[in-house]
């Protein structure tokens, strides 16, 4: 079996797991990166999906040196409006006092490209494909995963294999889980108006609807739209043809990005939240979707696995300055204590979000308008929320 050495071993070549890399290559260490499928292509990278990079993020991937090149693709958001039922009940949120955006919106397949071309010019950085992982040794020194052909030896293991982690099975860290029994309809698409670089939420009885704005693709302006709603409703939906879809999509969006022209791409998933009950163990860290993830309805799910890499790097700098040895229970711990609470926010807060915006009740409804008017009325507040929404308050 060959052995192959490296301080930092990386398991899952995703976007969190492929950014870890190339960050953290930037602290002189060794690095491997495990990933079990294909690498990673132009031609063979069929992801679809986008992400919403807020600007507490993209300070992070200026100051690593990625933004510059991802900003090509980005579509900024300039305005959020939050629209609870009828557009009569309208919050909105910019950042003018701050002359920034309040995010950006990027297609995974464009960020995904370019770490990639950049992790394959690091002399520091092996990157092992089609591998697949069998079990893992702890030693005094190292912690040790083996796949079929090759072993692994390294000071620290990170875990950035996604929700449902091999790694987080494999030494069974008990988690908090929340089944929604519903799902996420998650649609590009065409429309008539140029939306400035505006997004809304709308909330409805079933859940909420997003629509974010993305690059315009000439001559037409887009949009991606994540509809959470009953799971035998949506599977319905996603039967129907195209024309009686856009149809049904024109009505829940209220036309506030006009008529909806033409759908693009469309896709389903089950939508279910989790937290680890901590984030590490033997030499081994949990980041990203492996740690936490979370209903959709704050949009702030994978920045937060941004944020937990931020604190990663700085962490491992510190610890490399100090010379103290990374990968033992004293910077595992320290990680877990760094990022722990900003997850367990984040799953309380978007929890209980659902469940206050999906009430009926006339009383709850009236206090939820009363309580949006004087969210918008009231600056300190109103900037406190969009401080959140960019992820500088995470």
């Amino acid at each position: 079996m060959k052995e192959i050495y490296s301080n930092i071993n990386i398991i899952g070549g995703g976007l969190i797991g492929a950014l870890t890399a190339y960050s953290l290559s930037k602290t002189g260490f060794t690095i491997s990166l495990i990933e079990k499928k294909d690498v990673y292509s132009v031609k063979n990278n069929l992801d679809y999906r986008t992400v919403a990079i807020s600007e507490g993020t993209k300070l992070f991937l200026e100051k690593i040196g990625l933004w510059y090149e991802i900003n090509k693709y980005s579509q900024p958001i300039k305005k959020i409006k939050i629209i609870d039922r009828l557009q009569s009940n309208t919050l909105e949120f910019d950042n003018t006092r701050r002359e920034s955006n309040l995010g950006y919106i990027v297609k995974n397949k464009h960020l995904l490209n370019i770490v990639y071309k950049k992790l394959r010019q690091k002399k520091n950085i092996k990157i092992f494909n089609n591998s697949k992982i069998k079990d893992f040794e702890n030693t005094n020194d190292f912690i040790i995963t083996n796949t079929e052909n090759f072993s692994v030896f390294s000071s620290l293991n990170i875990a950035a294999d996604g929700k449902n982690s091999f790694v987080r099975k494999h030494y069974k860290i008990p988690l908090f889980t929340k089944d929604y029994n519903k799902k996420a309809l998650v649609i590009t698409f065409c429309h008539e108006k140029n939306h400035y670089g505006a997004a809304y939420e709308f909330f409805y009885k079933n859940g909420p609807l997003a629509i974010l704005p993305m690059k315009f693709q000439n001559p037409n302006f887009v949009s991606s739209i994540v509809w959470t709603n009953e799971k035998n409703y949506l599977d319905e939906i996603m039967k129907l043809s195209n024309e009686k879809l856009i149809s049904i999509l024109n009505n829940e969006s209220q036309y506030v990005v006009g008529r909806i022209k033409k759908i693009l791409t469309k896709q389903s998933f089950h939508l279910t939240a989790h937290l680890n009950t901590k984030f590490y163990s033997e030499r081994t860290i949990f980041i990203g979707d492996s740690a936490h993830s979370f209903h959709p309805i704050a949009g702030q799910g994978w920045n937060l696995g941004m944020k937990d890499l931020e604190n990663l790097y700085y962490l491992i700098f510190k610890y490399r300055e100090l010379g103290i040895e990374i990968g033992d229970q004293l910077f595992c711990k320290e990680y877990h204590d760094n990022n722990y609470f900003n997850s367990y926010r984040l799953y309380q807060v978007t929890d209980k979000l659902d469940n206050l915006f999906k009430i009926q009740n006339p009383i709850i409804s009236l206090g939820r308008s009363f309580g949006l008017n004087i969210i918008q009325k009231n600056k300190t507040i109103n900037n406190f929320i969009s401080d959140f929404a960019m992820g500088v308050n995470l």
